[in-house]
């Protein structure tokens, strides 16, 4: 299914990257430093300081949202296109190791906190998941195919209460979406519009498949090392300017 658009497809991964970049950014600050401000400031701020903080906030967590679903594209993208699923995963494994302490500072401000882990976890999560249901379509064992797609789905909601037992960030959410755009890749400009249902739980995120719309898969990523990075960097960064700021 492809719809009709005149318009080019012109965004690029990097650029598209480096949007969702700058709004998980925005949704951190929103976090880390705006929210914690008010957390810990809250019996001694006026009460319009306050409100104005929090609407602040309210802000930053809706530019946030646009973010996750534009990753989470990009991961089935890579498992799609990867030369080495094996060393995607491992790759995503040891960043997701180096990110847990930067992020269980940047935002919780403990250097273990045991309820959240980062989304770079739920991701590598989502590649072994998505190794399996590979494996799956690939192998029908001589099953019929509603056999086979009721053993994808078991294997979906495994994977999904396994994200949610480890506490992963956004846990079965993207179990679900994932699944969806891999699943439905072979179905033109259809993916979007699942991809925006499978995420209508989060007030914006759809909006993100607007842009992805636009995604032109013929410009090769570059600096793909960059964006694994950028993640622990940044929140160790609104780690250090919250204590500054905040205390």
């Amino acid at each position: 299914m492809e719809l009709k658009n005149n318009l080019p497809r012109s965004l690029s991964c990097n650029i598209l990257k480096l949007i969702a970049c700058v709004c998980m950014l925005t949704d951190h600050i929103g976090f880390g430093i705006i929210r914690y401000f008010n957390k810990v400031n809250a019996m001694d701020v006026p009460p319009d300081t306050y409100k104005a903080f929090s609407d602040a906030y309210d802000i930053c967590n809706g530019i946030g949202r646009l973010a996750f679903p534009i990753f989470a594209f990009f991961v089935v993208e890579g498992f799609l296109h990867t030369r080495d699923v094996k060393k995607y995963a491992l790759r995503l494994f040891i960043f997701g190791l180096v990110s847990e302490i930067p992020f269980d500072l940047g935002l919780f401000k403990e250097v273990y906190h045991p309820d959240h882990q980062n989304v770079i976890f739920t991701f590598f999560i989502a590649v072994i998941m998505l190794s399996i249901l590979k494996y799956l379509t690939q192998n029908a064992f001589g099953l019929s195919k509603p056999v086979i797609v009721f053993i994808c789905i078991c294997t979906v909601i495994a994977f999904a209460d396994l994200a949610l037992v480890l506490k992963t960030d956004y846990s079965w959410k993207c179990m679900l979406l994932v699944s969806v755009l891999y699943m439905l890749r072979s179905f033109g400009d259809l993916k979007y519009v699942a991809g925006a249902a499978a995420v209508c739980w989060e007030k914006y995120a759809p909006a993100s498949f607007m842009l992805l719309y636009f995604y032109d898969p013929s410009v090769k990523p570059r600096y793909k090392y960059a964006f694994y990075v950028f993640y622990p960097l940044h929140l160790l960064i609104i780690y250090f300017v919250s204590t500054v700021l905040v205390g």
